[in-house]
């Protein structure tokens, strides 16, 4: 997860300086998807509190070392990222993607009025 919000803000940088460009029209697509998954995404975070406390299974030793498995795989821990970490991750991800696709849409527009103004004065 953590390569993917890396690539993603390579992308990002890569719009920002001028890298690629893209039609609105291409690039709504895109848009209209990552604002889904942003969406999905914030509707999870609102049940994660379910799982970011440790659940009461007993007091044996085995009950409690099942409890603290749960939630290291949910907030992180030896050997995991953990559940929430990981979409917190892809929601940064998602968000340097939606900004570098806005940002080529803007290279584009930009690079159309750039090629009107010269044409214009030819």
């Amino acid at each position: 997860m953590q390569a993917l919000t890396q690539n993603m803000t390579g992308f990002r940088q890569a719009a920002e300086s001028g890298g690629f460009a893209i039609s609105s029209d291409g690039a709504q697509a895109y848009l209209d998807a990552i604002d889904e998954a942003l969406r999905s995404l914030n509707d999870t975070r609102g049940n994660l509190y379910k799982i970011n406390q440790k659940v009461q299974l007993g007091t044996s030793p085995d009950a409690q070392a099942i409890a603290q498995y749960n939630l290291e795989n949910a907030t992180g821990g030896s050997g995991t990222i953990g559940l929430i970490p990981a979409l917190e991750q892809l929601t940064t991800a998602l968000a340097e993607a939606r900004a570098a696709v806005q940002k080529a849409v803007d290279n584009y527009e930009s690079n159309d009025w750039q090629t009107k103004n010269i044409l214009d004065k030819q």
